[in-house]
């Protein structure tokens, strides 16, 4: 046989090999579409080996080339917007979307995010371009549901609020916009999180609150239960805390008995990132991985983030009969039930999500659905004398000032915009043209405390070089950061970041605000060094715990010093945070320090000073220390009201702001939330009539941490929330001004079996079309246990134009009027005469109602 002839049947033979594969491939029970999901993942699991098995049990899932099945990284978000990769439509923060009442464009977001989504999937040729961790597109870890029952929670951003009601009919919203309605197909996986109770961030990694099963049944799980039961949620993640003592990740009452049992819960359960290691080194729950390899998926834990304690110390623990071939068999079942529902073994031209084209991404139809939920997350908090809407005939001059004027703040787990984020400022200056001049003065800090260097500071941001040793060798990843702030168990997953051990060096500009003393403050563990102008001040290059250095040194005003800050990380906890105190400046002087603000407010009829908070005071890993503005920002409108009266302020900011001077002093105040990338179109709208706010606060609003319990304290029951609260808030659950006025009356109570249809007239008898939220409370009869004063039983926000009359009709379900029942185990819908409250806010009650069940 000659070689050409040799080579030809060499080739045959491979083909026919190949053939037979592809073949024997599609013939596999698994990949016939014919078959029930479980026939197929039953023979799926048939073919597996424990140590393909278990690699399906972590985020980073490798795949199972011999069997085609594709790898899996695990571990995207979708709060408001996809996060990674590329650009992505953002929509208000969740607690904005909150603000909205509004369930049916709740789930329109969150179809329009799972859209987005899907199109990226398929661009990506069903994934297989991807190749980041932390994101692939079909699994997210959203919504975030928890109660945010305190104002110092530095995540209550991502949250609905503080009700248990409200969350549970907004998460179940997002929970099916996300996973779609095909009787087939999961579009996305939701994965609502943190079960249970996880309300710290200080203490985040070992929290163990206290809290009676009463209380956990009625405030801190129904959001949950209304996910699993009415949404149908195909994940959910565990918290990192304890509860009563055990750890949520190998929690079985919670994970398993309530849960899959109570709830009839059919997903699987994926830990928070790093849950299950920590329970060796944070909680010192157990003194080995295997150990807690064996507790977390014997409580009914199924997927591990943080691609450790189920890898290797599964396995051992497999090995040394301490998890039985069930207990891993039983978790593979669930993941690979969630991949077949998503149409990973299927035709992707069976499956209609594989047709969203990539267009969808940043489409005008989503653009202006961003537009829309940014209008009525609004909510108008003060209005005296009808300073808004601005009248353009009457004001010619504004002055736009204020640390949050020209920024577009999104929040915590936000994407990269696909359309050009419309910053407040710019969002006024579109709208009114040359008819009103618009007066800029960029933000200074007068600020006396430490602060995170950033903006205007690093004028051209830092040059981020990170190392895969922590020798700063080698090739680096690099990209642009605004600022040094490096601690990762405490911040999202970021697949851009090499694994430690690490080094980083990040150089730039520094452009100082105001000349005189500076203290810089570097925070580091391990190694760290400081550089200005190539003169070394801080030189810590050794492995240490946590530590602080300060330097002092002079710098002038607006010259410009080039900054180089190293970092190394050995293992462990790893963090670089670079911070600054500005000079101390004569109280004469402080009007000055804050830059031209001050000269626009002299020169201007009107001011519009956008205030508020961001990610360096409320986000993962920090909570607040008080509920004020900081201190600078209330010198600032202080010092501004004295010289403009005619003063309008705008917040931008994820939680609940003690403002009570501003309510005391100033004409109007508007809050923004964090609005997404077309919230400057949205709040000029508001400011200059074109949109009448609508939305409603989620959050009781107090006027000082002394009314609240410590931070610690989760009995709800001791003053917390309105439901509790029995003192008078700066502004209630529920409240919101709006441009006209609205009129109850007719309340009427019908029993419709399994609902009461809860009806009433509501009249807008004011001069302009809007939006009103019509809330409905009840208070349950006497039941010889303390119960709320009062609770949201349903709600509705509906159009009304001006000198209209429309009759509401809220339902009620029965189900949902109910105590828990400690000697029953159970709940309970008591008899008796329940007290059904109407109106426009917790506190603003305009129809009160008996009625016996």
């Amino acid at each position: 046989m000659n070689e050409m002839n040799k080579r030809l049947l060499l080739f045959m033979l491979l083909l026919g090999v190949g053939l037979t594969t592809i073949h024997a491939q599609e013939e596999m029970p698994f990949r016939d579409e014919n078959l029930s999901t479980h026939e197929r993942v039953m023979d799926l699991l048939s073919r597996l080996t424990v140590e393909e098995k278990i690699s399906l049990l972590y985020a980073t899932s490798p795949g199972i080339p011999r069997l085609q099945i594709p790898k899996y990284y695990h571990g995207n978000e979708a709060l408001h917007g996809v996060v990674r990769p590329g650009r992505f439509t953002v929509f208000p923060q969740a607690i904005g979307l909150a603000s909205m009442w509004n369930p049916e464009l709740h789930r329109k977001v969150a179809t329009a995010i799972s859209d987005e989504a899907r199109a990226r999937w398929n661009e990506l040729e069903q994934g297989r371009l991807q190749t980041a961790r932390f994101t692939d597109l079909l699994t997210f870890w959203s919504p975030t549901i928890n109660m945010a029952r305190d104002p110092r929670w530095g995540r209550t951003p991502e949250t609905y609020g503080e009700d248990p009601y409200l969350s549970g009919i907004l998460g179940t919203a997002f929970v099916k916009g996300l996973q779609g309605d095909d009787e087939r197909y999961l579009k996305i996986v939701a994965t609502p999180k943190h079960f249970a109770a996880n309300n710290e961030e200080h203490n985040r990694f070992t929290a163990n609150p206290r809290i009676s099963e009463r209380q956990l049944r009625e405030y801190y799980l129904p959001a949950f239960e209304m996910s699993v039961k009415d949404g149908k949620a195909a994940s959910i993640m565990s918290a990192y805390n304890a509860i009563n003592e055990v750890p949520c990740t190998a929690n079985p009452w919670l994970l398993t008995k309530v849960l899959r049992h109570d709830w009839g819960f059919n997903g699987y359960v994926v830990s928070d990132c790093g849950g299950p290691s920590l329970l060796v080194s944070a909680m010192k729950y157990v003194k080995t991985k295997e150990a807690a390899a064996t507790l977390s998926i014997k409580a009914g834990l199924d997927l591990e983030c943080g691609d450790d304690v189920y890898m290797a110390p599964l396995l051992n623990a497999y090995r040394q009969y301490m998890v039985t071939q069930a207990d891993i068999d039983t978790a593979a079942y669930r993941v690979l039930r969630a991949r077949m529902k998503l149409g990973f073994f299927d035709d992707p031209d069976h499956n209609p999500y594989s047709k969203i084209p990539v267009t969808v991404i940043g489409s005008k139809e989503h653009k202006e659905l961003a537009l829309e939920a940014a209008r009525q997350s609004i909510v108008l908090l003060k209005n005296s004398h009808n300073t808004l809407p601005i009248d353009t005939r009457k004001v010619k001059s504004i002055a736009v000032v204020g640390i949050n004027a020209a920024n577009a703040e999104f929040g915590d787990y936000s994407g990269i915009p696909a359309n050009e984020p419309i910053s407040i400022l710019q969002g006024i200056r579109n709208l009114v043209g040359d008819k009103v001049r618009i007066v800029h003065a960029p933000w200074k800090s007068a600020k006396d405390g430490m602060e995170l260097i950033q903006g205007a500071s690093f004028p051209n941001g830092l040059k981020a070089e990170y190392f895969n040793n922590m020798k700063l060798e080698g090739d680096p990843v690099v990209r642009t950061e605004e600022w040094i702030n490096f601690e990762p168990a405490n911040q999202a997953p970021d697949p851009f970041l090499p694994a430690s051990p690490l080094s980083i060096r990040w150089t730039g500009t520094l452009r100082p605000p105001v000349s005189g003393n500076y203290t810089f403050s570097f925070s580091y563990d391990d190694g760290a060094r400081l550089r200005i102008d190539g003169k070394l001040l801080i030189d810590q290059w050794r492995s240490a715990a946590i530590s602080k250095d300060t330097v002092d040194i002079y710098l002038e005003a607006g010259k410009d010093y080039e900054l180089k800050a190293e970092y190394y990380d050995d293992r462990d906890y790893a963090l670089a945070r670079l911070q600054w105190r500005l000079p101390q400046v004569g109280k004469k002087e402080r009007i000055e320090l804050y830059g031209e603000a001050g000269n626009a407010a002299r020169a201007c009829d009107m001011v519009v000073a956008v205030l508020g908070i961001n990610k360096t005071i409320e986000r993962e890993g920090k909570d607040r220390e008080d509920i004020f503005l900081p201190e600078d920002q209330r010198e600032f409108i202080e010092e501004l009201y004295k010289i403009n009266p005619n003063t309008v302020v705008v917040l931008v900011a994820g939680s609940s702001l003690a403002i009570n001077w501003m309510q005391d002093h100033l004409p109007a105040v508007v809050n923004a939330w964090y609005p997404g990338e077309q919230g400057g179109t949205a709040v000029a709208e508001v400011l200059f009539g074109r949109y009448n706010p609508g939305g409603r606060l989620p959050l009781t609003y107090y006027n000082s941490l002394e009314e609240l319990p410590p931070f610690d304290d989760y009995d709800v029951t001791r003053g917390r929330t309105y439901q509790y609260f029995t003192g008078k808030p700066l502004y209630p659950f529920g409240y919101g001004l709006s441009y006209t006025m609205f009129r109850y009356g007719k309340p009427e109570i019908k029993d419709l079996g399994k609902e009461l249809l809860v009806s009433f007239d509501v009249r807008n008898a004011g001069k302009y079309n809007g939006d009103e939220v019509s809330q409905v409370y009840v208070k349950l009869p006497d039941v010889g246990v303390v119960t709320p004063n009062k609770e949201l039983k349903g709600f509705a926000r509906t159009t009304i134009r001006k000198g209209e009359n429309k009759r509401v009709e809220i339902r009620v379900r029965k189900d949902l009027l109910r105590y828990w029942d400690e000697k029953r185990g159970d709940f309970v819908t008591p008899r008796g005469t329940y007290t059904f409250m109407i109106g426009s806010s917790s506190e603003d009650i305009r129809l009160t109602k008996a009625f016996g069940l």
